[in-house]
């Protein structure tokens, strides 16, 4: 085995530079059970003090949504959208690219300008779940902020090669400024998208993850800001599941890499493909000569190739690189296991549920108008 790895990207995105925002739902209903527990997934921090019962973001048909609250944080939805982000930063390379991270509930709150020391960053966003859910949904501030600290306008410092995204991690729909926090108005879901618009004609793609039943029975934002940014929309009906699958968004328009051994015509059996466009695997080789070959294909269809030649010769010393690479994946399909369903299974029900999302009649659900249970 070698270890093989490297960088794709589009003809339109050359640039290695990445600058990612975070930006994380933390309202009230967060405080839901994700679904299953998620143990230690993540190395979540401990929240044994958690009491457990915040008021519920909205009340529908005069009852609130969602199961009831969960005492322990560490298997909340909140929780799982922590976990993802973390497990998205190792997925990240942090020589080329930066990342940010902002909640949003009544308002949004910048926690971390954009920055390569990712270390910080999982303290931040450890101190996300310990300060637990509260509030409303305010969407189009957080894209708003994300916006700004993004194109240098904030604290973040201005990178005007760098491909820029926001990833957005949320279980509900806009509920703010105008509703309130108290109903959905369809003026809220308009200011989020046209919010999106911005983003989009600068440059910025906003992908969103709906976490759960509720963002999912009104999922119009989440739809209009993707489409309206040039973003994805991945719909994750049980919220622990969200951990699966926010390895597979491409920030810079690459969806798959190959790669082959075109001397013994073996593929990778170890591949990782990074959301900022990096490649790694571990593949099998002969002695002397291997000729070695890549393919990615983009999102929109288009293909690429690279080929390298390798002489092999055994030896004694194994590659530390390989072995750090192998270990890492080891412990990430051991996270997936956990939750006790298969990433083929949890992507099946992503397609299924964004085809419902895209048929569903877009009006607001019926909601009680007096302050919220």
């Amino acid at each position: 085995m070698i270890f093989v790895s490297g960088k794709v990207a589009r003809d339109a995105g050359r640039s290695a530079r990445v600058d990612v925002f975070l930006v994380v739902d933390v309202s009230g209903s967060t405080a839901q059970y994700a679904g299953s527990d998620l143990g230690d997934a993540g190395e979540l921090p401990d929240n044994s003090g958690f009491s457990g019962f915040p008021t519920p973001q909205i009340t529908i048909g005069g009852m609130s949504v969602g199961r009831p609250p969960v005492r322990n944080l560490r298997n909340s939805i909140l929780a799982a959208e922590v976990a993802a982000a973390r497990r998205l930063l190792v997925q990240l390379n942090p020589e080329t690219t930066r990342v940010g991270v902002l909640t949003f509930s009544e308002g949004a709150k910048l926690l971390q300008p954009l920055t390569s020391d990712f270390e910080r960053l999982r303290r931040v966003l450890d101190d996300i779940l310990r300060a637990g859910p509260y509030g409303g949904t305010n969407m189009v501030e957080g894209i708003r902020m994300g916006i700004t600290e993004l194109m240098g306008l904030g604290a973040s410092e201005k990178r005007t090669d760098a491909v820029k995204v926001q990833i957005m991690l949320t279980d509900g729909f806009p509920t703010l400024p105008i509703g309130a926090s108290r109903r959905a108005a369809p003026e809220d879901t308009n200011l989020a998208i046209n919010a999106a618009r911005l983003a989009g004609k600068a440059g910025i793609k906003v992908h969103v993850f709906t976490l759960g039943e509720e963002a999912l029975s009104y999922p119009r934002a989440a739809v209009g800001i993707a489409q309206e940014s040039g973003g994805t929309y991945t719909p994750v009906i049980r919220p622990a599941d969200v951990l699966s699958v926010v390895e597979n968004v491409s920030v810079i328009g690459v969806d798959s890499v190959q790669i082959v051994n075109r001397t013994t015509g073996q593929k990778a059996t170890q591949h990782r493909l990074t959301a900022d466009g990096f490649f790694s695997s571990a593949l099998p080789v002969v002695e002397g000569r291997n000729q070695i070959d890549v393919f990615a294909r983009a999102s929109d269809g288009a293909n690429g190739s690279d080929s390298i030649t390798v002489y092999y010769q055994s030896g004694t010393q194994k590659s530390l690189e390989l072995e750090i690479f192998l270990e890492k994946e080891k412990k990430l399909e051991l996270e997936i296991k956990r939750l006790g369903r298969s990433p083929a299974e949890i992507q099946r029900d992503v397609e299924r549920n964004r085809e419902e999302s895209l048929r569903r009649p877009q009006q607001p659900p019926p909601l009680t108008d007096g302050p919220p249970r």
